[in-house]
C-alpha cells in the first residue's frame, strides 16, 4: 500500500511545482561551488534540484529548473533508490520524452507526454503511441493515447 501511495505521489510531482518547496525541507547542499535547490530573484526554482523523501533523505526526484520550468533530463526514483521514471524536456517545446521502469529496474513503457502551462493551471498528459514492456523488459504491445486517455492497443 505504501508503494502505491509513493508511486501516485511521484506521478503528480511534475504538476506540483509550488508544492515542492514544502516537500524539500533539506537545506541547500553544496558540492564544490555548485548549489542545489536554489531560487532565482523572482522566487522561481532555478538550477539543480533534488527532492528528498523520508528520514533517510532518499532522493525521489532529480533534475534542473530554468527560471521555474523543468529543463533537460529529470529522473524519478522508487523509495529503494531504483529508477522509476525519466523525462526529457525539449527546449521551447511542450512535448517531452517519458521512459518508465518496473520496480526491478527493467523498462516498463516509453512514449511522449505534453505539458501545457497556462497562467491558471498546468496540464500534463500522455499522447501518441506508447511502447509497453513486461516485467522482464521484453516488448509486449503498443498503447495509443489521446489527451491522456487510452484509445486503443496494437
Amino acid at each position: 500500500m505504501r508503494v502505491i501511495v509513493i508511486i501516485i505521489a511521484l506521478a503528480i510531482l511534475p504538476l506540483a511545482g509550488q508544492a515542492q518547496k514544502v516537500v524539500t525541507t533539506k537545506p541547500v547542499k553544496h558540492f564544490l561551488w555548485f548549489k542545489i535547490n536554489k531560487f532565482d530573484k523572482e522566487g522561481r526554482m532555478h538550477g539543480r534540484w533534488k527532492v528528498f523523501f523520508g528520514k533517510d533523505d532518499t532522493v525521489i526526484r532529480n533534475g534542473r529548473f530554468r527560471h521555474g520550468n523543468e529543463v533537460g533530463n529529470w529522473k524519478y526514483y522508487y523509495p529503494d533508490g531504483t529508477r522509476y521514471m525519466k523525462e526529457k524536456y525539449r527546449r521551447n517545446s511542450e512535448v517531452l520524452q517519458v521512459t518508465k521502469y518496473h520496480e526491478n529496474g527493467k523498462l516498463a513503457r516509453k512514449g511522449e507526454a505534453r505539458l501545457i502551462k497556462t497562467s491558471t493551471m498546468d496540464r500534463y498528459f500522455w499522447f501518441g503511441d506508447w511502447e509497453v514492456y513486461d516485467t522482464d523488459g521484453e516488448f509486449s504491445h503498443i498503447e495509443m493515447y489521446e489527451s491522456g486517455n487510452l484509445v486503443g492497443r496494437k
